[in-house]
């Protein structure tokens, strides 16, 4: 039987109950994710598992970081993935849509990270987990940006990771709440392939942006060197 376990070097994540698994997109965009050093507070929006979360209490060991999911069993799993890491007194996992937690959230954010649903109509709701979590019709990035804005402090930022399609949609929403880019990172699966994703971090700064780009393999299933260097703290080495 296969294991619900996914190993990393410095902690294990349980995803036997979230309708999405340990994904490229989640770990590249906790690997990448840049905090200030006087970043304490971090949003996690739609945590899944926790993976994001836990890798930036890997990474920045003096924040605490609340992570919300809408679906109540991924939720739970995330709380137990928090429970059972190295940092349990630093994660929080909270069952609630980002949208409400925008209203009742009694504290501003330094940073919020997010791998949003993003699929727009290329596949039927079906009312499911899996759907909630994939389908953008749940999420709309102009309610996301709405609620990011309202949950950040004065000088605050935010990372997230979009399909490279949905890149100028993005950055217009973001535009529209007081969020200008200031990093961004192209993602390609291989070289002469087309660019699938678009790593993006936004701040209430408005400073040019610094832009590259990543090709993830050489060939397959063997890292590039950049991507390589990118998730090196995390993935086991390879037996």
């Amino acid at each position: 039987m296969k294991s619900s376990f996914f190993h990393f070097q410095q902690f294990s994540v349980r995803q036997q109950d979230s309708a999405m698994k340990i994904g490229t997109d989640g770990v590249l965009l906790g690997a990448w994710t840049k905090l200030r050093a006087e970043d304490r507070v971090i949003l996690d929006i739609g945590t899944g598992t926790g993976l994001i979360a836990l890798m930036i209490a890997q990474r920045y060991p003096n924040t605490t970081l609340d992570a919300i999911e809408l679906n109540e069993a991924a939720a739970l799993e995330a709380e137990f993935n928090f429970r059972n890491s190295p940092w349990p007194n630093r994660l929080n996992a909270f069952l609630t849509s980002v949208q409400d937690h925008a209203l009742n959230a009694r504290i501003k954010y330094d940073h919020i990270v997010c791998n949003p649903p993003f699929y727009q109509g290329a596949y039927p709701i079906k009312n499911s987990a899996r759907d909630k979590a994939r389908n953008n019709a749940f999420l709309p990035f102009s309610e996301l940006f709405q609620s990011i804005n309202s949950l950040l402090n004065a000088h605050a930022s935010c990372s997230l990771i979009v399909p490279f399609a949905a890149f100028e949609k993005v950055i217009v929403e973001a535009e529209k709440n007081d969020l200008c880019l200031v990093r961004s990172t192209k993602v390609k699966g291989c070289e002469g392939a087309s660019f699938k994703r678009v790593l993006l971090s936004f701040s209430r700064e408005n400073k040019v942006p610094v832009e590259n780009e990543l090709c993830l393999e050489l060939s397959r299933n063997e890292r590039t060197p950049a991507h390589q260097e990118l998730v090196k703290a995390f993935y086991l080495s390879k037996p």
